[in-house]
């Protein structure tokens, strides 16, 4: 069973300060002039405690995540940070705007017991690489807290965490802030019989995870330490992560696509056409005019309405759309050991037939999966998430070509996680991420889930 609890938030006072200017994004879409922006913004901003400045040698002076340490303790002795009264389960309200339109999402945040992949009770779709956990685990053990949710998803299709939160959206708000454009509503849900109706109402739920593979096993790995130690307590606080769950049919849930972008191709545009052609057809679309948006919206449409596992291919030459050929056995380029659920994905065929096979470049050997603003001069593999920013990387030369795709849909995340599976590198981005500094959960014993 899912085993989610109500936990004694750390929660930045709203009397002491402007909650809005104290949080921040994720870490892992931080880019550095962000960072030392956040730096600057506000002196108890968290990206003090979630990306600091100082040296990421946990045995260096004055490395970050001592003083990430410092920070929460000194905010705590100075009444900034307060830790909740009683446990209470968050409800989080995020709107915000996608192409115009404002979008609401509801999730709720809570204590979740940690397990390991194979229990099949939290199902991840998405693989790791050791360099993010080596950090994240770092801030674990330095500061003892989660400082950022990690965002999972669950099936609500008979309605039962809907009916077990009955009227607690309609709570007064503990706080609400103004971010960036979007607005973040918490409340606190704190009475006994309702958090133990959305308790038992996640029971034999599974769980998927949306955003945070890394530190969910950083977490599992920090566990295993305090274990290690000699800690044998069940509900002790490192048994459990902070966690964002969010309902597979939330109308405000957003995943949008991951765009290849290419580049130390050695050949011309007229060359790579051919190449592709070899496995793909492609039919000339109009040449993308106007400003960059405005082109990335015309892809988008016309990509949107287009036969499964079509792609769309932007050089300096213009624009076409790719389709498999149906005559070539193209499929027997998917790597082999995967589910029908991983050999479905657009991603996964995209990744075997153009970049793979026709680029000669594999995505898994590009270590730093950089996205496109911040790749290193030998990457030749990036990737950007809007139809326009794709665009503009090739009319501004930050590559020689883009494949854009349509979104890896909800439910083919679940169904690869159920089939024990893992997508590719970069086959989703959930969208907009929480934003780090709301509420954090404090992992000092039992006394926070009390």
């Amino acid at each position: 069973m899912a085993d989610v609890r109500p936990f004694r938030g750390l929660r930045f006072d709203p009397k002491r300060v402007a909650v809005e200017q104290c949080v921040c994004p994720p870490y892992d879409v931080i880019p550095p002039d962000e960072q030392r922006a956040y730096h600057e913004r506000d002196s108890h901003n968290v990206i003090r405690v979630e990306l600091g400045l100082g040296a990421a040698d946990p045995q260096a002076l004055g490395n970050r995540y001592t003083a990430a340490a410092e920070a929460l303790e000194s905010w705590q002795r100075e009444g900034v940070l307060v830790r909740e009264a009683q446990p209470a389960i968050y409800l989080h309200e995020h709107r915000f705007s996608l192409g115009g339109a404002p979008r609401v999402r509801r999730g709720l945040i809570v204590a979740g017991r940690l397990h390991q992949w194979g229990e099949g009770q939290v199902l991840p779709h998405e693989g790791t690489r050791q360099g993010p956990k080596q950090d994240r685990l770092a801030l674990m053990q330095a500061t003892d807290c989660n400082v950022s949710p990690l965002w999972l998803l669950y099936d609500d299709s008979g309605g039962e965490v809907r009916a077990a939160l009955d009227t607690a959206w309609q709570a007064p708000p503990v706080l609400s802030a103004n971010v960036d454009g979007e607005t973040h509503t918490l409340r606190a849900l704190t009475d006994g019989a309702a958090v133990h109706r959305v308790m038992d109402a996640f029971k034999e739920r599974p769980l998927y995870i949306a955003d945070g593979h890394h530190r969910y096993e950083t977490a599992q790995h920090y566990r295993d330490e305090r274990r290690a130690s000699g800690s044998a307590d069940p509900d002790a606080g490192h048994e459990f992560a902070m966690l964002l769950l969010v309902a597979l049919d939330d109308p405000g849930l957003v995943v949008l696509p991951t765009h290849r972008l290419v580049r130390g191709l050695g050949r011309s545009p007229v060359q790579l056409r051919a190449d592709l052609g070899r496995w793909l057809t492609l039919t000339p679309l109009p040449p993308p005019t106007g400003d960059d948006a405005a082109a990335g919206s015309l892809l988008e449409a016309t990509l949107s309405a287009a036969p499964a596992h079509s792609f769309a291919l932007v050089d300096p030459d213009g624009a076409w759309l790719l389709t498999p050929r149906f005559d070539l056995d193209w499929s027997r380029l998917l790597e082999e050991g995967h589910s029908e659920a991983w050999r479905d994905l657009d991603v996964a065929i995209l990744d075997a037939v153009a970049i793979r096979e026709v680029c000669g470049i594999s995505a898994e050997g590009e270590s730093s999966h950089a996205d496109a603003t911040s790749h290193a001069p030998s990457d030749r593999l990036a990737y950007v998430s809007d139809f326009g920013g794709a665009v503009r990387a090739v009319r501004q030369g930050g590559a020689q070509a883009a494949f854009l795709l349509n979104p890896t849909r909800v439910e083919q995340v679940c169904a690869v996680a159920d089939a024990r599976d893992r997508m590719p590198p970069k086959s989703t981005y959930f969208w907009p991420k929480p934003v780090t500094g709301l509420v954090m959960h404090s992992l000092d014993g039992r006394r926070n889930l009390r």
